[in-house]
């Protein structure tokens, strides 16, 4: 992920955290840097790319600012860093996958989005002829049934029945 596939990530996150409020969106996103060692470590992570706290350190002892015995961590230190893991092949099992299906994180994220929303469109199917919620489905199914995804009629009619055994065990009436 690029630093501005990043940035466009930790923004939408903010929004979601503050809906209608882009002041709070904007001093969020200013309040990422300086990271701590664990903070880049977790976003050179997030942007797909593997590396640990020890060796995140090592390079740091190369140079990077400290405060104290903590080094920091700012954007263009960490796109470095990113850019050299990534010319050294160092990727996340995700990020090796969609790097080898041509998918960019937004594309990928898409996909996993419109995926999501699929089965809770069946589990919420479910849910409504049982008289329940998607969570009643969920814990009802869990362990029994395969993925929502894969439900054809037959195990749909089997999860309404799984859900409706499942209701009253909650003590709650509906």
């Amino acid at each position: 992920m690029s630093r501005a596939e990043y940035d466009a990530h930790c923004r939408e996150r903010f929004e979601e955290a503050y809906p209608n409020d882009p002041e709070a969106v904007a001093r969020a996103m200013q309040r990422r840097y300086p990271a701590t060692t664990e903070q880049a470590v977790e976003e050179l992570k997030r942007r797909g790319l593997r590396i640990d706290p020890e060796q995140l350190n090592r390079r740091a002892a190369c140079g990077a600012r400290q405060v104290g015995r903590s080094y920091v961590w700012y954007p263009n230190e960490i796109d470095e860093v990113a850019e050299d893991l990534d010319q050294a092949n160092k990727l996340t099992y995700d990020a090796h996958w969609r790097r080898e299906q041509g998918l960019s994180y937004a594309e990928h994220a898409a996909i996993r989005k419109q995926v999501q929303a699929k089965r809770l469109a069946v589990m919420q199917r479910v849910a409504d002829v049982a008289g329940g919620t998607i969570p009643d489905v969920a814990d009802a199914c869990n362990r029994l049934m395969p993925d929502p995804l894969e439900w054809d009629d037959a195990a749909i009619a089997k999860a309404v029945a799984l859900t409706r055994e499942y209701i009253p065990t909650l003590g709650v009436t509906r």
